[in-house]
């Protein structure tokens, strides 16, 4: 019952924007926390709008985060902000949520249910559009966790850059 409350406000965003196309995915860039990861060098005409969409894979159904980004044109730093939890649109798609529990066996007379939820799903954070020609990198750095969920971060995280 828990996990039904818990995902019902990503049901209901996902209804109410599920019209709305999500572009051709052209990379998705791994997040670690307190690393740099790159997308590489993405061409680009004056312009195309890139999209930033955050994948979670987490044991929370709101982890509370941010990423700082920078963003290259032809090697010259054009931007450098950061986003954050459910900033943005807030289009999500692609979400799912599992719970399971697990009996562990602690001693001869009792036995320990661990209760396991899992929580995935994808949202557009941020777009970006090309001032000129050029070639752009997209560059990510994870920067701020909280404790609470702090666990949610070795399951997994990461950008897709979609056009």
């Amino acid at each position: 019952m828990k996990i039904i409350l818990k995902i019902i406000p990503l049901i209901t965003l996902i209804t109410f924007s599920s019209c709305h196309s999500i572009g051709e995915e052209l990379i998705e860039v791994p997040i670690s926390k307190d690393e740099i990861t790159s997308s590489g060098e993405i061409s680009l005409k004056k312009g195309e709008t890139i999209s930033f969409w955050t994948k979670i894979i987490s044991t929370t159904p709101y982890p509370d985060y941010t990423i700082k980004y920078l963003i290259e044109e032809n090697k010259k730093a054009i931007e450098f902000d950061s986003i954050s939890r459910f900033s943005g649109t807030n289009h999500i798609i692609n979400a799912t949520a599992s719970s399971e529990d697990i009996t562990e066996k602690t001693s001869k007379e009792k036995d320990t249910i661990i209760h396991s939820e899992k929580f995935e799903f994808e949202f557009e954070n941020k777009k970006f559009t090309a001032p000129k020609d050029g070639k752009y990198t997209f560059d990510f750095k994870l920067t701020k966790y909280e404790s609470d969920s702090e666990s949610f971060f070795g399951s997994g995280m990461s950008i897709i850059l979609r056009k």
